[in-house]
């Protein structure tokens, strides 16, 4: 019978050759962990990076650096040059008479188109392929033509109309079925004040593309009242008549004598007679009332007036049947 075992007397199972084997892998896994949570500053590693850095800086400044220096100094140069273009553009519309608002924008667009071509120039220097940017350039211009095509044609047409400059700020016209006075020429719009002080804004494409009257662009014109008379007055002595009363009319200030008033039969049936005075164009409005009153008055005076038209209505009613 073999004695108890004394629990106090513990006995090792392992052989003393694997004791040193345990010892040194608990040491390994201490190792691991505390790399693990506190990783070693490797100086030699770093300066490897630091190397190889700027080794990538330095191929890139002697590939690239030469471009950019250029790129950097053609932007400044045509920078300089887009101002000076426009300046001189400006000053050529002003010396030609242009309108100042043409002026401005022409030499907006010279600068803005400079300052593009020296932007893809520089593109190319730097080493930047300009084939694609080209093409998205002119893809977005396409798409933006065909958003904007109804500006666009504003636009167009307000240049237009401030090159041949059919009209002029302050003149009277009548454009696209609108009566009044330019108030501003602008590149999409067009503005006018009526008689009765309302704002009309025309586009200019309307404008343009129709029938423009410019009722000031000579220093004189004819007033003209049509009048209808009598089918039994006679026609020498209305001429006499009508030739008086426009002669009164030249007391009004700004009716001229030459060319001399007239009166010309215009109509058989209604007899109609055209009486005309030639006077300043800013005074048109005054000398055509006077001589609206001036002819009514001779009418009525020598009683030629145009009977009043009488219509006789009969109603006949169906005979009774039997």
């Amino acid at each position: 019978r073999s004695p108890p075992k004394d629990p106090l007397n513990r006995v090792s199972t392992r052989s003393d050759s694997e004791a040193p084997v345990t010892a040194h892998a608990l040491l390994l896994l201490a190792q691991v962990e505390g790399e693990k949570k506190s990783p070693a500053f490797s100086l030699d590693e770093t300066l490897t990076n630091w190397g190889r850095m700027w080794k990538a800086t330095t191929a890139f400044a002697e590939e690239r650096g030469p471009g950019i220096v250029v790129a950097l100094a053609l932007i400044f140069l045509g920078w300089l040059l887009a101002s000076w273009v426009r300046r001189t553009v400006v000053r050529a519309c002003a010396k030609a008479h242009f309108d100042m608002t043409l002026g401005k924008f022409l030499g907006n667009l010279s600068r803005w188109a400079i300052l593009a071509f020296v932007f893809v120039t520089c593109l190319g220097t730097v080493g930047i392929s300009t084939t694609g940017f080209a093409a998205v350039i002119g893809a977005a211009g396409v798409a933006i033509a065909l958003a904007l095509q109804g500006n666009l044609s504003n636009l167009a047409c307000g240049v237009l109309l401030l090159v041949f400059r059919p009209f002029k700020v302050g003149d009277a016209v009548i454009v696209a079925g609108q009566t009044g006075n330019i108030d501003g020429i602008d590149l999409f719009t067009t503005n006018l004040d009526t008689g009765d002080n309302r704002r009309i804004i025309v586009p200019n494409s309307a404008i343009f593309n129709g029938v423009i009257e410019n009722q000031t662009r000579h220093p004189t014109r004819q007033a003209v009242v049509s009048v209808q008379v009598s089918a039994r007055a006679d026609l020498d002595a209305t001429r006499a008549t009508l030739v008086e009363a426009a002669t009164r009319v030249l007391a009004v200030p700004g009716a001229l004598p030459d060319p001399a008033p007239a009166a010309n039969l215009t109509e058989i049936n209604p007899v109609t007679w055209a009486v005309s005075v030639w006077t300043e164009t800013p005074r048109f409005g005054a000398v055509r009332q006077a001589l609206l009153r001036e002819v009514k008055l001779a009418v009525d005076d020598a009683g030629i007036a145009p009977l009043p038209q009488r219509m006789d209505v009969q109603v006949i009613q169906p005979a009774p049947t039997t």
